[in-house]
């Protein structure tokens, strides 16, 4: 299992490289993004963003439908006929 900081640093090396992909310089994406250049460097060396400057970098690389599937059921939950369980949950 990773830690929080090496999967910002992977998600930052994956940015990153489709950014390049793109051949967009940190400013343009800044731009697009509209986020500051300084704070799209510092994900990019650290790994450190905050979600709403994660998903705005995603949208501008056009890779914001990645972010929308996390935590997604991976059945589909039908709200109307939920029922709640009806064994114990693991402590």
């Amino acid at each position: 299992m990773t830690t929080p900081a090496e999967t910002g640093k992977e998600l930052a090396k994956r940015l990153t490289a489709i950014r390049l992909q793109k051949a967009w310089t940190r400013e343009m994406l800044a731009k697009v993004a509209h986020i500051n250049v300084h704070s799209l460097k510092r994900f990019e060396r650290t790994g450190q963003v905050s979600l709403e400057r994660l998903i705005a970098i995603a949208q501008a690389l056009d890779s914001h439908y990645e972010i929308e599937r996390l935590f997604k059921p991976r059945h589909r939950v039908d709200i109307d006929n939920w029922q709640p369980v009806t064994h114990p949950l693991r402590k």
